[in-house]
């Protein structure tokens, strides 16, 4: 069998978010090929290099074996998905083997609730202008095609507490109202709604929850059995460190039946099957053969502690810079849980001029944005990630208050 459970050496318990003779070992296995100093990780995160020599080892196996005489992937799917994968996942995100369902990416996942969820003509979608734009094309096509209503809640850009949050839901919210589609983070600004709230509240008007959590997965601490949404949505490149090509799907085994597959299922599953969602055809199965190596790496370090440094290594540029005269942020970065993800605006400056000359003078690289739907909403994004240092943040905050004050 090329596919075997790995038994993870447990996370160090004495670990902390300051230890960087700890962190700096870390970022050794990551080894990320940064051209300049890489402080936005909210796109991709550099996969450790257990699971790239995982996939290196099976590239020409994957792309020459016999399927018929000779299978080496016989212990995967034609999707490849497997029992154990799927139970690592719904062992380490606080699921159950049959609610989680292998995908390629979040977007795939996404996409299968939109599309499949039935809605009739005039029936209401709510989501948020802070919903990624990939998302809203999804739903503004169905909307197109069929007569849906596309309907925002209307939150609060920057800082907002969860009873705001709630109660624009619950404002939205009405008796056309079918489907809600948010995401758990808020990509620019590292905002956390409370998804479990939502969900009760939605659940108890029998709307169907859909959340993104791209941004969240591997993030911060969460069971999703907790959380209360009735689909979930996750890729496993960003915060999991996997490869990418994987993500998974949750949905409640009571609402699986609720939702078609993007693609009919060739084996005839029946309709409260997760892995009804599996049968996409061929993929390239040495990706999904590192998941376990993906997860392991984890274990080992410990969903906690790999928190605490996101949330560390935010804070160590956040909170000096919020104390500047010129930067308001958009994050607060008081509240727990909080993610690694931070945002800001300068007094007086573009942006984008922001992060030119930082880019050009300090090599360093930050996110000047405009959220899609409304680019009034502005701003700068960090994301650091477990392969960035402290040195690299310090040089971040020393070229930041050198600019700020020209």
């Amino acid at each position: 069998m090329l596919i075997e459970t790995k038994a993870a050496r447990g996370p160090r318990i004495d670990v902390l978010p300051d230890d960087e003779a700890y962190w700096l070992e870390i970022r050794a296995r990551m080894k990320p090929m940064y051209v300049n100093t890489q402080l936005v990780n909210s796109r991709r995160g550099a996969a450790p290099i257990e699971v790239r020599d995982r996939i290196r080892s099976l590239v020409d196996l994957a792309l020459s074996y016999e399927l018929d005489e000779y299978e080496p992937f016989r212990d995967l799917k034609e999707s490849g998905s497997s029992v154990l994968i799927r139970q690592l996942l719904a062992d380490y995100f606080g699921s159950s083997l049959e609610e989680i369902a292998l995908t390629r990416n979040a977007m795939e996942g996404i996409a299968t609730v939109l599309n499949g969820f039935p809605l009739q003509a005039g029936d209401e979608i709510l989501a948020t202008r802070f919903c990624y734009d990939s998302n809203l094309a999804i739903i503004r096509q169905r909307v197109a095609r069929e007569g849906q209503v596309l309907k925002f809640v209307e939150l609060p850009f920057g800082i907002a507490d969860d009873a705001q949050i709630i109660e624009a839901f619950d404002r939205a919210m009405t008796s056309r109202t079918k489907l809600i589609s948010m995401p758990h983070v808020v990509a620019r600004t590292g905002l956390v709604l409370p998804i479990a709230e939502i969900s009760r509240l939605a659940s108890s008007r029998n709307v169907f929850t859909l959340v993104d959590g791209a941004h969240s997965a591997g993030h911060f601490p969460f069971q999703l059995k907790e959380l209360g949404c009735d689909a979930f949505a996750t890729c496993l490149h960003k915060w999991v460190y996997g490869p990418r090509g994987t993500g998974f799907i949750h949905i409640k085994h009571d609402r699986i039946s609720d939702v078609w597959p993007l693609f009919a299922s060739w084996s005839n599953k029946p309709a409260t099957s997760i892995e009804k969602f599996e049968e996409v055809g061929t993929v390239f199965k040495a990706l999904q053969a590192s998941i376990p190596d993906a997860i392991s790496f984890n274990l080992e370090i410990g969903q906690e502690a790999k928190s605490a440094r996101l949330r560390y290594l935010r804070d160590r540029w956040a909170q000096p810079l919020r104390e500047h005269r010129r930067v308001q942020m958009l994050t607060n970065i008081d509240i727990r849980p909080g993610t690694g993800f931070g945002a800001f605006t300068i007094d007086g400056m573009d942006n984008r001029e922001f992060a030119r000359i930082l880019l050009e003078e300090f090599t360093i690289n930050v996110s000047a944005f405009a959220m899609e739907e409304d680019a009034s909403m502005s701003g700068i994004h960090l994301s650091p990630g477990l392969p960035n240092s402290v040195e690299e943040v310090d040089r971040f905050v020393a070229a930041a208050v050198s600019i700020l004050d020209r």
